[in-house]
C-alpha cells in the first residue's frame, strides 16, 4: 500500500482493490493526481482504512462491497467510482443520502459482452458443443446436428441499455427481427418494443442485458420462463439474480427449452461442488466463469474511462485540492 508520505501531497483517489495485473493501468491517474493504491480485496473496517482521507474511492472489482459502514467511516468522500458498468456492489441509497456521488463506466464491456451474445446464440442454434464433444469421441457423424440460422429469427433483448443496444445492433446485421423490451421503455431504431411476455413468446433467441436491481430479481421467473418457445435459447450475461436459474432447469430437463447459456449465476463466485455438477448434467444448458467482458480491449476502455471520470471530476470540485486528512 502507498501512504500519504510516499508523496508530496496527501492522497485524493484510493485505489482499493488493486489486482496484480492492474498496476500499469493506474500510471496515468497516479501522474495527474495523488493516489493511495491498495492491492488485494478487502471489506469493512479494512476498506475504510485503505480510503481514509480520500475525496474519491476507486473500486476494479464487483466483489469489493462499498456499504453504508464504509461510506460512514469515510466523511470526506465525495465520489465512489468503479471501472465495471455494474454499481450493484455499491450502496447507492447511501451515497445519495450523503451526498456523495457514485460513478460506472458501461461503455467499456460493451462490444465484448456483444459479441459473446451473438457468439453463445450460435453456439446453441447450431449444437457447437455437443459436436466438439461428439467429434473428440471419434464420431464423425454430422446427421445429428442439423441447426438454425441466426437470419430470419426473431431476437428478443431485455434492457436496452448501452449491451443491449449493441446485441440488437449485432442481431440486426445478421438479419434477425429485434423485439425489445426495456424498464424505461426506451427506443432504439429498428428495435420493436413489446411487453416482456410478448417478447418471450416470440423470441428465438432471448438475451437478457438488464441491471441487477428489485425492479430486475428473478424478472425471468418460473412463469416467465414458461412463456418462451420450446426451441428457444436463452443466453444470460447480467446477474444469475435475474434468472430463476432452477426454474430454468427444470425447463430444460424436460425439453421445453432449446438451450440456455449462461456466463452469470446466482452465488457466484465459490459455487459449491454439488451445484456446478447439478448443473453441468443438466441438458443442453452451458455456463462460463463471467468472462463475456473481459477482453483486453475491454480493460483498456474500463480503466480509460474510469481514470477520465475521475480528473475530470477532480477539475471541477476545487475540494479536492485540500483533501480530508487522515493515517491510511
Amino acid at each position: 500500500m502507498r501512504s500519504a508520505e510516499d508523496s508530496p501531497a496527501a492522497p485524493v483517489v484510493a485505489v482499493v482493490d488493486c489486482g496484480p495485473d492492474d498496476r500499469p493501468r493506474l500510471e496515468r491517474l497516479e501522474a495527474a493526481v495523488p493516489t493511495r493504491v491498495c492491492d488485494g480485496p478487502a471489506e469493512g473496517g479494512a476498506l475504510v482504512e485503505r480510503a481514509a482521507g480520500c475525496a474519491v474511492l476507486a473500486t476494479l472489482y464487483t466483489y469489493t462491497p462499498v456499504t453504508e459502514a464504509v461510506l460512514d467511516g469515510l466523511p470526506g468522500l465525495r465520489l465512489v467510482i468503479t471501472r465495471t458498468a455494474g454499481s450493484s456492489h455499491i450502496d447507492l441509497g447511501a451515497a445519495q443520502r450523503r451526498g456523495i456521488a457514485v460513478a460506472t463506466v458501461p461503455e467499456g464491456p460493451t462490444q465484448a459482452v456483444a459479441e459473446y451474445t451473438i457468439a453463445a446464440a450460435i453456439a446453441l442454434s447450431r449444437g457447437l458443443p455437443a459436436a466438439v464433444a461428439s467429434t473428440a469421441r471419434g464420431e464423425w457423424d454430422f446427421t445429428g446436428f442439423r441447426g438454425h440460422d441466426l437470419g430470419g429469427r426473431t431476437l428478443g433483448v431485455v434492457g436496452l441499455g448501452h449491451i443491449g443496444a449493441r446485441v440488437a445492433q449485432l442481431g440486426q446485421a445478421f438479419g434477425m427481427r429485434v423485439v425489445g423490451w426495456s424498464r424505461s421503455e426506451k427506443g432504439l431504431d429498428g428495435v420493436e418494443q413489446v411487453p416482456l411476455p410478448a417478447l418471450l413468446q416470440r423470441a428465438h433467441v432471448v438475451s437478457v442485458n438488464v441491471a441487477l436491481a428489485a425492479e430486475t430479481h428473478r424478472l425471468l421467473d418460473a412463469a416467465a420462463l414458461a412463456r418462451m418457445r420450446p426451441d428457444a435459447v436463452l443466453v444470460n450475461t447480467s446477474r444469475g439474480e435475474t434468472i430463476d436459474l432452477d426454474a430454468l432447469c427444470d425447463l430444460l430437463r424436460a425439453g421445453r427449452l432449446g438451450g440456455a447459456w449462461l456466463d452469470v449465476v446466482e452465488g457466484e463466485p465459490g459455487l459449491p461442488a454439488e451445484r456446478l455438477e447439478a448443473l453441468a448434467a443438466v441438458p443442453n444448458l452451458f455456463v462460463t466463469p463471467h468472462i463475456s467482458w473481459h477482453t483486453h480491449e475491454t480493460l483498456d476502455r474500463q480503466f480509460d474511462g474510469m481514470i477520465d471520470r475521475i480528473l475530470a471530476f477532480c477539475a471541477q470540485d476545487h475540494r479536492t485540492e485540500e483533501p480530508h486528512h487522515a493515517s491510511p
